[in-house]
Parts: C-alpha cells; sequence; structure tokens
C-alpha cells in the first residue's frame, strides 16, 4: 500500500496573533502543498525531502532531540503518534514541497499535519482531525519550540475550496465564508526574509499576552479567560498598570480581534474597499503596537498604497520575515508584479517572490 498526502499550506486573511490569544481569525487553504507519499519498510525508517535532506531511523526506538532542526518535525511527530499506538511499522516517506519554507504560509504545519495523517493512515490508525490538531500543535510546542495557537492546523485539515474559515480559537466554533473577489486577486510577495520564529521575539509575545491578561484580570476582577475577551474599559483602567509595551500589545490583540469580526461582514456584503482598509490598518497595527515588522515588509505595504487597483496589504504570519498579501485587481498584477520586483531588488539587494495565492480544500489522502 503507498499512501499520497497533499497538506496545503494556508493564507491568513487577517487576524494575526489573535489564534494564542483566543480570539477570532479567517484562514483559508493555498493550492500550494506538501506531497507526501509512504509505504511500510520491513527494516528502518527512511524520510527523503526534495531539498536534500534525508534521515535514517527506527520509528520504536525512543525519541531522542536531533541537532538537525527539520528532523525533529519527523521524530516528534512520530513520537506523539506512540501516545496513541505504541508499536509502529517502520517507512518510506517521500516529501515534495511546492510551499515555500519561511515565508508565513504554514509550511512547517503542513508537514506535520501530513505526516501524523499519513503515519495514522499507515499503521490504521483511527484518528479524527480534532486530534491531529491537538498532536500537531504539540509537536510544534514541545519538539520545536514554538508556543503557537491552532489556526494553521485547522486550516490545513478542514478548509474549503474558496472558502474561508472564521474560527474562534477559544472554543473552535468555526463558520465557513465564501469568497467571492470578483476580478481581485490575492497577491502574495515573498520577500525571502527568513524567520526561524522558534528563534525570534514570536515567543516573546506570546509571554507579554499572557502577562498583560494576569495583570488586567489583577485589577478587573472579572477572570478573562483569554485577552480578546477583555474589553477596552477594562483595558483602558489597566493601562497604568501593564506600562507602555504591554498596554500595546493588549491594545493590538483587542483592535485586531474587532477588525476580523468587521472583515467577515465587508466580505459577505461584498464592501471589499472596506475589507482592504481593515487589512492596512492590521499591517500598521502589527509594525507599531505589536512590533513584529521589518522593514522589507514595511516597505511592501506602504508601496501598494500608490495603487487605486490595490484594496488592502499586510504582512501575513508570526512576522519577522515572510509575505506581505494583497487584495489587487488582476489586470494590474502583471505590471506590479515586475515593477515591485525592481523596486525591492534595488533597495534591499534581494529577489522577491510572488505569489498569486489560488484557493483550495484542506489535507487530501488517497492510495496509489
Amino acid at each position: 500500500m503507498r499512501i499520497h498526502v497533499k497538506s496545503p499550506g494556508r493564507v491568513n486573511l487577517i487576524g494575526e496573533h489573535t489564534d494564542y490569544n483566543g480570539g477570532y481569525v479567517l484562514p483559508c487553504a493555498l493550492d500550494l502543498t506538501i506531497d507526501l507519499f509512504f509505504e511500510k519498510k520491513s527494516k528502518k525508517s527512511y524520510v527523503k525531502t526534495d531539498l536534500g535532506y534525508s534521515m535514517t531511523f527506527d520509528v520504536n526506538i525512543p525519541y531522542k532531540k536531533s541537532n538537525n532542526h527539520w528532523e525533529n518535525y519527523v521524530l516528534g511527530a512520530i513520537n506523539e503518534l506512540k501516545q496513541i499506538k505504541s508499536e509502529l511499522s517502520n517507512f518510506y516517506c517521500i516529501i515534495k514541497s511546492t510551499l515555500p519554507s519561511g515565508a508565513g504560509i504554514s509550511s512547517s504545519s503542513a508537514l506535520v499535519c501530513g505526516l501524523i495523517k499519513g503515519l495514522s493512515k499507515l499503521n490504521e490508525i483511527n484518528i479524527e482531525n480534532s486530534d491531529i490538531i491537538n498532536l500537531s500543535r504539540n509537536v510544534e510546542h514541545k519538539y520545536i519550540g514554538l508556543l503557537g495557537g491552532i489556526m494553521d492546523q485547522f486550516t490545513i485539515l478542514n478548509a474549503e475550496k474558496n472558502k474561508a474559515i472564521l474560527l474562534n480559537c477559544e472554543n473552535l466554533e468555526s463558520k465557513f465564508i465564501k469568497l467571492e473577489f470578483k476580478e481581485y486577486k490575492l497577491l502574495l510577495l515573498d520577500t525571502n526574509v527568513k524567520h526561524n520564529l522558534a528563534n525570534t521575539e514570536y515567543n516573546q509575545r506570546v509571554s507579554e499576552c499572557k502577562e498583560s491578561l494576569q495583570i488586567i484580570n489583577g485589577l478587573c476582577k472579572e477572570n478573562y479567560s483569554n485577552l480578546s475577551q477583555v474589553n477596552k474599559v477594562d483595558l483602558s483602567k489597566s493601562k497604568e498598570k501593564l506600562g507602555e509595551t504591554l498596554y500595546k500589545r493588549a491594545s493590538y490583540v483587542l483592535n485586531e480581534n474587532q477588525r476580523v469580526i468587521n472583515s467577515v461582514e465587508f466580505i459577505e456584503n461584498d464592501k471589499l474597499q472596506e475589507f482592504g482598509q481593515l487589512m492596512y490598518e492590521s499591517h500598521f497595527g502589527l509594525k507599531n503596537d505589536y512590533e513584529v515588522s521589518c522593514k522589507e515588509l514595511d516597505f511592501l505595504v506602504e508601496y501598494s498604497m500608490k495603487y487605486d487597483e490595490i484594496l488592502g496589504s499586510r504582512m501575513m504570519g508570526g512576522g519577522f520575515g515572510g509575505c506581505t498579501l494583497s487584495l489587487i485587481k488582476g489586470n494590474l498584477i502583471d505590471e506590479f508584479i515586475e515593477e515591485i520586483k525592481q523596486e525591492y531588488f534595488s533597495k534591499f539587494k534581494r529577489k522577491l517572490n510572488p505569489i498569486i495565492a489560488n484557493l483550495d480544500q484542506g489535507i487530501q489522502i488517497s492510495l496509489i
């Protein structure tokens, strides 16, 4: 039996850094995927990627952290599955990808979800998508050291074609939102500034938000379970105790959460101009209040504001590099890409990688 798993990347239309704060997000799945091909092997396991990496190991030897960062995604996924079924079969896996890594479109979560989906099928483990979400998050928290939320995993496993998911990350209630952008397209511009979020200030932002919530709950006696629930009156009461930095972090989370709710209303009512404005507001909140942008991302967003045919643009993903996402009129794309590539290279001496974001369904598995 040979198993093929297509695990997509994701685009988040709006709602950045709200997932681990129990707020709303608005993601959808890309047609760019990590493709994993599995089959059972009697002796040692062998995993090979199209980037030239490979590893050999025995699945039933106890987990030991690898010095090669990417190998811990594989070993972590196996170790988490072994909590459900202690004896697993050795396997052969070829991994091919059209999904750029470090671009903020969730290549790591696509890899982990794809591994768990394929290995559970190979070992006849009956596992629900909700279980895969939890296992995948465990891999990133425990084996990689990235304290993210569940938006990426939920989207990768559950997305429907040409629909966004309004997801409440506190209780996992979700609603599909049909996307009809008409003559407009979603354009990703990959800065080629690569970020390893586990080694950046990402986890520091998670810690700052937890501290903010603790201070607000101590002052206001409301016992909010997450930062996104805080009302602005209580935030204002806590401003002095929070101090400048924590107040900015908490303000951003509350504002971004409301932007997601407003965005859904605008999209459903075909108010794309208003939605685009919220994309810009999101970016400048991420830049000024949450402080996770970088000069390359800011340049691309600010450059887009010259064009009436671009309704909105924002950095997307964890930050410190990766992509911008823009809502752009289709007939401008080719001209804009040529111009922005030249301007970007002239300023930063880096190549810009444009990606037209076609939206697709969540993870797919087949026997071949």
